[in-house]
C-alpha cells in the first residue's frame, strides 16, 4: 500500500497540471476576444473613413485648403 506522501504529492500536481490548463484556455479565449475586437475596431474606422472621403468630395463649391486667396 502507497503512503499518503506520494498520493498527496500526485494530487499536488494533477491540481497544478488543471490550474495551468484552464489558465491557458482561458487566455487563447481571451486573445482570440481580443483579435475580434480589433478586427472589428478596423472595419469600423474603414467605414467611417470612407465616409468622411465621400462626405468631403461631395461638397459643392469648396475649394482646395491652399486656394483661399486666388492670385
Amino acid at each position: 500500500m502507497r503512503t499518503p506522501g506520494p498520493l498527496v504529492l500526485d494530487t499536488l500536481v494533477w491540481l497544478v497540471f488543471a490550474v495551468l490548463f484552464v489558465g491557458a484556455a482561458l487566455l487563447v479565449k481571451v486573445a482570440a476576444a481580443l483579435l475580434v475586437v480589433l478586427i472589428v475596431l478596423a472595419l469600423l474606422l474603414g467605414l467611417v473613413l470612407r465616409a468622411l472621403r465621400k462626405r468631403r468630395a461631395r461638397r459643392p463649391g469648396t475649394r482646395h485648403p491652399r486656394s483661399r486667396h486666388p492670385r
